[in-house]
């Protein structure tokens, strides 16, 4: 069974081919979120409320989604594949890794891509949110002069949870809601590190043994969400969200991929936990009268992220003004949405294009690799292409 798993792990990272994190992040990628400014908890906008808070369950449009296709792309993704395809069409791989150039690119490289799908299954309505999702990643960074690590990863997410209303006097405008979230995942990672040398080395004599030689870790974990949401007349709300309250990992380190294939290899296994992240956010949706017929939706939203974590995580702890994030969302015409926001100190804007059970989404947006404002950014790009009804 485990040699059967793993067969799929590679076919699938082999043609889906990029990704962001090579971390434990029980979440799932969004272009519609991330063009406001990060998942909101006030909000019930899609499917990824399922990990922003489960409170917004019982408030959000009932809809199912059957399966989506999602894009991203961080760094200087095109230019790494303007230099390969010009180096592979110049049948000369060699000279393009020693050029002037790929070296200066190399010395300090962070690039990532991801792709969320096929499996893009889940319901969200009606007090009830549930879900199953694969992500294949990966990431590109230069840790060390002249050399570049490559972490190649698969993920497979759960998530699960009810939201349950505190009923109000007959007549009252206001709803209080609570919810709780159940949430597991199962990810693989193969990390490569090479200097440009054995970079060149490389391109010479590629397989598939180039990549199941390499260092594989398997991480698991299951964690537990817990949100409250206040709302008034559908025009505020008010959302608080315990994230991650209890969510142990182990991962289990393996010598090479081939030893993870072989049932008698012993792992190296570590226990870990994922730090609370206490969130709170703010909803405005104001109503615009007779301009209604031609603007259906106008959104404001205001969030305050990780607010514990100098006391959670005080080691990875970030400046406050990373943690503050807000976005602005306009539907126009039933059809049409423009979208903005500011997160971790830098712009994001975005737009969607709902036709029935086929909608598109495309965001670009900056982030901050650092835990100071300003001094690692990069941005990104996402396309979301969805199926729902």
């Amino acid at each position: 069974m485990r040699r059967v798993a793993a067969i799929a792990f590679l076919l699938t990272i082999s043609v889906s081919a990029f990704a962001q994190d090579g971390g434990m992040t029980i979440a799932i990628p969004s272009a519609r979120t991330a063009a406001v400014g990060g998942i909101h908890v006030g909000s019930t906008a899609d499917l990824s409320s399922l990990f922003s808070n489960p409170a917004g369950f019982m408030a959000a449009e009932a809809h199912l989604s059957l399966a989506e296709i999602s894009v991203a792309a961080s760094g200087p993704i095109f230019d790494i594949a303007t230099v390969v395809i010009q180096g592979l069409s110049q049948g000369d791989v060699t000279s393009m890794l020693g050029s002037e150039r790929v070296q200066s690119m190399l010395s300090s490289i962070y690039a990532a891509a991801d792709v969320l799908g096929p499996i893009n299954f889940g319901y969200l309505g009606k007090g009830l949110g549930f879900g199953i999702f694969n992500t294949s990643d990966v990431t590109f960074a230069s840790n060390a002069p002249l050399t570049l690590t490559a972490t190649i990863a698969e993920q497979v997410t759960l998530s699960g949870g009810y939201a349950f209303r505190i009923p109000f006097p007959e007549g009252s405008l206001s709803t209080l809601d609570f919810g709780i979230l159940l949430k597991g995942s199962m990810r693989g990672e193969i990390e490569l590190t090479k200097s440009v040398v054995q970079l060149i080395s490389l391109f010479d004599g590629i397989s598939l043994e180039t990549v199941t030689g390499e260092p594989f870790r398997f991480i698991s974990g299951i964690g537990l969400d817990v949100g409250i949401r206040y709302g008034y007349s559908d025009i505020f709300a008010i959302g608080i969200v315990g994230k991650d309250l209890f969510t142990p990992t182990l991962t289990q380190s393996f010598s090479t991929f081939d030893a993870f294939l072989d049932n008698s290899a012993t792992p190296t296994a570590t226990d870990g936990l994922i730090p609370v992240d206490l969130t709170a956010g703010i909803l405005f949706a104001p109503r615009l009268g007779i301009f209604e017929r031609f603007i259906n939706d106008l959104r404001f939203m205001v969030d305050y992220v990780d607010i514990l974590d100098f006391i959670t995580h005080p080691t990875t702890a970030r400046n406050p003004i990373l943690h503050a994030s807000m976005g602005m969302e306009v539907r126009l015409l039933e059809i049409l949405t423009l979208r903005g926001g500011f997160n971790q100190g830098l712009l994001a804007a975005g737009l969607g294009i709902e036709l029935s059970i086929f909608n598109v989404h495309v965001a670009m947006f900056g982030t901050e690799l650092s835990a100071e404002p300003g001094i690692q950014p990069i941005y990104n790009a996402q396309v979301s292409i969805e199926f729902r009804i």
